[in-house]
């Protein structure tokens, strides 16, 4: 991976944290939603259990109220003969009741002791006698079971082959009141509830698309369910092991002490596929209510959306991915191309040195290194070779006095004229420079002017310097400043062998009109220092520097000058100059010191220029060539 290319890391490493993040995004979102969902779905399940609780409880709390009634009512009535009157007129108000049976002992005196009324197609069957009837034999047993109870109750559910219906009996004693006595228990009023019409209720709750409801009551046994074969046949406790982990859901404890929660079930009805249960006890009855909904329906939702969120993240991805490849590939391509050019340059021994990766950085490392020792090999020989070449210093003090000797020196430079002035400062950093600045007229009222900078240093430098300076001197008779510089870069370039070039600053400035054409050969801007202290830079460019390419052509730019104007020139020694701390002179400091010399003539600004930089470069030493000119016009 650390060989590969920049951009090809920059773009999967970019990318890979955007999958983190849209996958950190996906996943906190599914879990809080689901955690919601599930808490709506729970939510839900309450109302409904609610619901179902209102239902069954009107049910059970009628039946128990009504019997309560009877109880109460039913010697009164028997004893009057109105009996049937009353059974009949509570059975066709409450048509969930199935039947009722009304058994009284032998102590109240009454024609008939066992009356019953129970419904049969769609009418209604009285029956009085002597002995108790029963529907089936299952009844008899539980009727048995109550015989001798004085307190109200509800007995087990139960079904009668007979009757087809399922029910559920609910059993009031009767008191009889003897005058001048205490109350004697004197039998029961069982009231059958049918539990069809409950079953069909809950058979039709919407819980999803394949959710259902059920019953059970406190011994585990199913009151109702869809599935009509196990009802009061099966119970919760036989349930197959993969349908619920017993270990983790108690049953009995639940049913016990009356429990509601949720738990993962495997219902059998739904093929043993994962689903979410809820259970809560019905109020009024030991018993349970039971919603169950297939964890895929409880989570379908969620589901859908997570994965369209998934399906738009993956093509976000993609797309961020060729954008990113595409950003980066950009950026990273100035490195690349200077890579590839620093290995195209590089000798055949040190290509054969580097390590064979794509990664850029470590290319530009490798690379450095090889011509860093390949090059400090040359500068100690260079060294050596100086250390050892008397002659060669000694030519280079007498280069150095040719060059001075060209440079002009003598200030005033027009002493019999009032309406210019202008001084200047030479300073190499070695014994020779690649600095120049001339002036002269070409007429009476123009005077033309030049700062420059040659690339490199040394003898070949200075040579060149001395030629260009030349050449533009005798090309100046086209007057024009971009036609000087044009011309003299043609020159240039058909004798420059050693390939340097020339940055130039060229004035033509007419001191009748107070005008100043210039053009500026990628030199550094100068500056205008106004009479009232304000400084004017002159951010002009005209084209590349001389001595490159033949074929290019330059502009100028002609401004006015106000009388008082004073134009700074320099070159980037100046600017660049570094004290001991390493920290640079500046545009902005040379600027602030320009701002304080209004008023002042050339020399003097000059001279205090000059100051500042030696104060400002302590025992640094001059890195570069430093040149300073100044012309003030006064016209």
């Amino acid at each position: 991976m650390f060989n590969k290319s920049i951009a090809y890391r920059l773009s999967f490493f970019i990318s890979l944290a955007v999958i983190s993040v849209f996958i950190t995004f996906i996943a906190a979102s599914f879990l809080f939603n689901r955690s919601l969902l599930r808490n709506n779905i729970e939510n839900r399940a309450i109302t409904l259990s609610s619901e179902v609780n209102k239902l069954v409880n009107r049910d059970i709390v009628t039946t128990r109220e009504v019997s309560t009634n009877i109880a109460e009512q039913i010697l009164y009535y028997s004893s009057n003969g109105d009996a049937e009157k009353l059974l009949s007129w509570v059975m066709e108000k409450y048509s969930f009741l199935n039947a009722i049976h009304i058994q009284i002992d032998s102590i109240v005196p009454l024609s008939h002791n066992y009356l019953f009324l129970f419904r049969e197609a769609d009418s209604l069957v009285f029956k009085q006698s002597d002995h108790p009837a029963f529907f089936c034999q299952i009844e008899k047993e539980l009727f048995d079971k109550i015989e001798d109870k004085t307190i109200p109750g509800w007995t087990k559910p139960y079904k009668c082959d007979e009757q087809g219906d399922m029910v559920i009996a609910c059993y009031i004693p009767v008191w009889f009141y003897p005058e001048g006595k205490s109350r004697v228990f004197a039998g029961h009023v069982i009231t059958e509830l049918s539990l069809t019409d409950l079953n069909d209720a809950l058979n039709q709750l919407k819980i999803g698309k394949r959710g259902y409801a059920f019953l059970i009551n406190k011994e585990g046994d199913y009151i109702t369910h869809p599935n009509e074969e196990w009802i009061l046949k099966q119970d919760v406790y036989s349930l197959p092991s993969k349908s619920l982990d017993k270990r983790k859901i108690d049953l009995h404890d639940i049913l016990s002490n009356e429990r509601s929660g949720s738990a993962i079930v495997y219902p059998e009805i739904l093929h043993f596929e994962k689903s979410w249960v809820y259970y809560a006890p019905v109020d009024e009855i030991q018993w349970f209510l039971i919603f169950v909904m297939p964890y895929r329906e409880l989570f379908y939702e969620l589901y859908l959306v997570t994965f369209r969120m998934l399906i738009f993240a993956l093509a976000g991805i993609i797309v961020i991915f060729f954008i990113i490849s595409y950003i980066t590939k950009k950026l990273i391509e100035p490195l690349s191309d200077v890579t590839s050019r620093l290995t195209t340059l590089s000798s055949p021994p040190v290509r054969e040195g580097l390590s064979n990766t794509r990664n850029e950085v470590k290319q530009v490392s490798d690379t450095l290194e090889y011509l860093k020792a390949w090059f400090e090999k040359y500068r100690i020989a260079r060294e050596e070779e100086e250390l050892s070449s008397l002659r060669r210093k000694q030519d280079l003090q007498q280069a150095s006095e040719i060059q001075g000797s060209l440079i002009k020196t003598n200030f005033p430079a027009f002493p019999d004229r009032n309406d210019v002035d202008l001084y200047a400062i030479y300073k190499p950093a070695r014994v020779v420079s690649g600095d120049l600045f001339d002036y002269f007229f070409i007429d009476e009222n123009n005077l033309v002017f030049t700062i420059g900078d040659v690339s490199g240093k040394g003898i070949p430098a200075a040579i060149f310097m001395s030629v260009a300076q030349t050449i533009i001197k005798n090309n100046s008779t086209f007057k024009k400043a971009k036609n000087i510089v044009k011309k003299a870069n043609i020159e240039l370039c058909t004798s420059n062998q050693n390939q340097f070039f020339l940055t130039l600053f060229l004035g033509v400035m007419n001191l009748k009109k107070g005008e100043l054409t210039f053009c500026n050969a990628a030199h550094n801007f100068p500056y205008i220092l106004k009479p009232d202290g304000k400084i004017v830079e002159l951010k002009h460019t005209h084209g590349l520097p001389l001595g490159l390419y033949p074929e290019k052509t330059y502009n100028d730019t002609r401004i006015k000058l106000e009388m008082g104007d004073t134009l700074i020139l320099y070159t980037d020694g100046i600017t660049e100059l570094q004290n001991e701390q390493k920290v640079h002179f500046g545009n902005e400091r040379f600027k602030e010191n320009i701002r304080k010399l209004e008023g002042l003539p050339p020399a003097e600004i000059v001279h205090r220029l000059d100051q500042k930089l030696e104060f400002f470069r302590g025992n640094s030493p001059q890195a570069d060539d430093i040149c300073l000119f100044v012309i003030k016009y006064n016209a």
